[in-house]
């Protein structure tokens, strides 16, 4: 019996939703049982984990606040810096306290930097002239999170990053990304359920659209320790032009570790990741296979000056062979790899309330075993925040 490619992809799809159905009933519904055994369970969870990460925070813990309001609150896009988090969180707790349902958070950040694209295989065979490009960063958003019951709240989020490169032929970024979510809080935890998305500008071709479905399951071991697990579908479709078969749709999980040191001054996270690409467009290479792993480092030093780093490094392997080109002519066949390797980090610091600057160093290597799937660039920047 032959393969039948659309009828293994529909059996692909067919698992992996029962599979994001399986992880949302557990988020759901799962630990039922578990939470009616807790003698001392909290009739109002909300409001009990925004009381602890106050507790926390007005102790200087600021690792322990945050894991605390993020079983109720999860804003995206804030700084790095586990104090200027918590204090976030903190002006949403004080509006539930006073007895507002409706909580919110808003930032604009601006700075400039220097790209460096680094010599690789691919800038060689490409003509040897590796970009240098200085640039401009605006970026600005904000969320509503609205406390809809003792356990529930309802949040949302609106992001657009702008970066203006000062080379006339180079295509300027512009971002926008938006979530829009449920999140439970339980005793010892807490369950969410939304969307997500991004619309990236690709030039005269236009935008890139990614749209998702997932769901996520959060336990609070004890005060310093926190384990996470996420699960998504989601689709990115390219705009017509060279980039059009790129587009595909994405299964992924994440298991996260979180863990609050140096008596709540300092948090590292430790997530795994792994899912699987299905082509919709004839990409070369095929449907791929991804996994891999990111660590974050944060530590407050004192309550103007903190630290962050983080590492990445992701596998992604192709299923189906392509031919590998020595100039014009095909060298050989093979099934494409790559490998990308992350490394930053910076600091920040808070000059005044609600304002703060932040320096920041990013390296990215991407290994692939073709001769133009090579690359490699530096960036620093130098961001100043407000945060109201």
């Amino acid at each position: 019996m032959g393969w039948d490619p659309p009828a293994l992809r529909g059996i692909a799809y067919a698992t992996v939703a029962r599979c994001l159905v399986a992880v949302a009933l557990l988020a759901w519904g799962g630990v039922q049982g578990a939470e009616s055994a807790k003698v001392t369970a909290e009739a109002d969870p909300v409001g009990t984990h925004l009381e602890r990460g106050q507790a926390y925070l007005a102790q200087g813990e600021y690792a322990k606040a945050v894991l605390e309001f993020e079983q109720v609150l999860r804003f995206d896009n804030l700084p790095p810096d586990l104090r200027q988090r918590a204090e976030i969180y903190s002006g949403a707790a004080r509006d539930y306290a006073s007895g507002k349902r409706l909580g919110r958070f808003g930032y604009i950040e601006t700075g400039g930097g220097f790209y460096r694209e680094n010599v690789t295989r691919t800038t060689n065979a490409e003509g040897g002239v590796p970009a240098r490009d200085w640039f401009w960063n605006t970026w600005l958003g904000g969320g509503l999170a609205f406390r809809a019951s003792d356990d529930v709240s309802i949040e949302g989020s609106l992001d657009y990053a702008f970066r203006y490169f000062d080379d006339p032929d180079r295509r300027d970024d512009s971002d926008l990304s938006w979530s829009a979510s449920a999140v439970r809080s339980l005793s010892a935890g807490s369950q969410s359920i939304g969307v997500r998305g991004e619309a990236s500008y690709r030039g005269h071709d236009g935008y890139r659209q990614d749209y998702g479905l997932f769901v996520n399951q959060a336990f609070i071991l004890d005060p310093d320790d926190e384990i996470m697990l996420e699960a998504e579908i989601r689709s990115r479709r390219y705009p017509s032009g060279e980039e059009r078969e790129s587009s595909r749709d994405i299964a992924e999980i994440w298991l996260g570790w979180t863990r609050a040191v140096l008596d709540g001054k300092a948090a590292l996270t430790l997530t795994l990741n792994g899912g699987r690409e299905w082509a919709t467009h004839d990409r070369p290479g095929g449907d791929q296979t991804f996994y891999g792993v990111t660590l974050d480092w944060g530590m407050d030093f004192n309550d103007r000056l903190g630290v962050f780093l983080f590492g990445l490094w992701e596998h992604n392997g192709h299923h189906e062979s392509v031919a590998d080109y020595d100039g014009s002519e095909p060298a050989r066949t093979l099934t494409p790899d790559l490998d990308i390797y992350e490394l930053g980090g910076g600091l920040t610091y808070a000059f005044a309330p609600g304002w703060s600057v932040r320096p920041e160093v990013l390296y990215i290597r991407d290994e692939g075993d073709t001769e133009l799937s090579d690359y490699s660039g530096t960036e620093i920047w130098m961001m100043v925040r407000k945060s109201f």
